[in-house]
């Protein structure tokens, strides 16, 4: 039986989470969801997946403080992180790559396919 990567999708907008995660699976990706960085973070302390997607603009904590959180642990620091976010500023963008996301997708910009390219060539297959 053939390996089919995990992908988390993060994102506290259930109808992007739960879109995001249909098209995984319609592409052959097992699936997990969390609605914030607190939901995140207890779900990645059992079972890591193999990449996360994350939005960057959620309550509480938001995306890129996740990522830092992520990659300041010994456990999750080669987690690889894919943004998926409305925030396109030059900036923020920089900021979550000086964080260590493998590559920044902006919804509404970039289309599911190119979002699927990142995430096909993060996961090199």
């Amino acid at each position: 039986m053939r390996y089919m990567a995990v992908v988390m999708v993060v994102d506290d907008t259930e109808t992007a989470r739960d879109v995001l995660a249909r098209l995984l699976r319609r592409e052959g990706f097992q699936t997990r969801t969390a609605g914030s960085a607190a939901e995140a973070l207890a779900a990645l302390a059992d079972t890591p997946p193999d990449l996360v997607l994350l939005d960057i603009t959620m309550p509480e904590m938001d995306g890129l403080s996740l990522l830092e959180v992520l990659h300041g642990n010994p456990r999750l620091a080669t987690l690889p992180v894919i943004m998926f976010t409305a925030l396109d500023g030059r900036a923020t963008i920089e900021r979550a790559k000086r964080l260590g996301a493998r590559a920044y997708c902006v919804k509404g910009r970039d289309s599911f396919r190119q979002v699927l390219g990142h995430v096909r060539e993060v996961l090199a297959l």
